[in-house]
């Protein structure tokens, strides 16, 4: 196929079947555009991909590098072009709205059962659930994402088979990112939605100090430098969780120390001159550790 012709099927909009070779040419000539995508870029065979799912959801060359796009290596749709779909497959899609209690229902009745229609709803409740209240789109207009999180849940639910596997929108896919795990390479993120729960950190933090005598300052300094975090409040919660568990270990390391100290000593195996009896209860008084004054400090976590 000639580049004429390429230029003609971009051109016209009109879908229509291409043969393997028709397709290889067209994502040659394309690929090297700057208008495309990023993904598509100086990649013919993505290309060749998005323009072979379009033509079965019917759309034209064109339509499909800018209305499929791709997200962790999977392609994916907008709200509006799965909304279409659905349409174009017979099937009834209703929206119903309350924006009083930001919630969104979307049902689709199908055209060969239109006695069971399926519905799906998102609300406040569940952005909430789903850790995706606190993201930029949803405070700025919650409303528009939840009617799109409707429509192709709901569509998921009642026609896949007018998806074409291309099933789920770009935010969608995005907020399914592995973020914790992320946060935990990177080491310097804060906890997605809020300061990380440092309950946990707090009780180990008082054992770490009372077993090593270690100050208010130093103790904060060595849990944070072992865990990479810039200060206590900053933590994410993988750091709050490695945090802990740090000075857990270093506390029952410093716990386990002290008795092999004293019991050297009482052997007359430290110092020059052998250790001389000491009455019980003195004794037990100088070992007893001097716990930390936690309250009366400002541990600033």
């Amino acid at each position: 196929m000639s580049r004429d012709m390429d230029a003609a099927i971009v051109a016209q909009g009109a879908p229509r079947q291409l043969t393997m070779a028709d397709t290889i040419n067209f994502a040659k000539s394309v690929a090297g555009g700057s208008l495309l995508p990023r993904d598509y870029q100086r990649n013919p065979a993505n290309v060749i991909i998005a323009v072979n799912l379009g033509q079965s959801m019917g759309l034209s060359p064109a339509e499909s590098l800018y209305r499929i796009n791709v997200i962790q290596g999977k392609p994916t749709a907008s709200a509006e072009l799965i909304a279409a779909q659905v349409r174009k497959a017979g099937h009834k899609l209703r929206i119903s709205k309350d924006e009083a209690r930001q919630s969104v229902t979307a049902t689709i009745v199908r055209c060969d059962d239109p006695d069971y229609p399926i519905s799906e709803t998102r609300d406040a409740a569940w952005a909430q659930r789903m850790g995706l209240a606190s993201k930029d789109n949803y405070r700025k207009q919650p409303m528009t994402m939840l009617t799109w999180r409707a429509i192709t849940a709901v569509a998921r639910e009642a026609c896949p088979e007018a998806l074409y596997g291309v099933a789920y929108t770009p935010d969608e896919m995005r907020d399914m990112d592995p973020q914790p795990a992320q946060e935990a390479t990177s080491g310097h993120q804060p906890a997605q939605g809020g300061q990380a729960d440092l309950g946990a950190v707090r009780v180990a933090y008082a054992a770490y100090r009372r077993a090593t005598g270690a100050t208010n300052a130093q103790a904060m300094a060595d849990v944070c430098a072992a865990v990479g975090a810039a200060d206590m409040r900053s933590m994410t919660q993988a750091q709050a969780d490695q945090a802990e568990a740090w000075l857990r270990s270093h506390a029952a390391a410093g716990q386990a120390q002290e008795p092999d100290e004293a019991a050297l000593a009482d052997d007359g195996r430290v110092g020059t001159q052998p250790a001389e009896p000491e009455p019980e209860a003195e004794a037990e008084a100088e070992q007893e550790p001097v716990e930390p004054d936690l309250y009366g400090e400002e541990l600033e976590f």
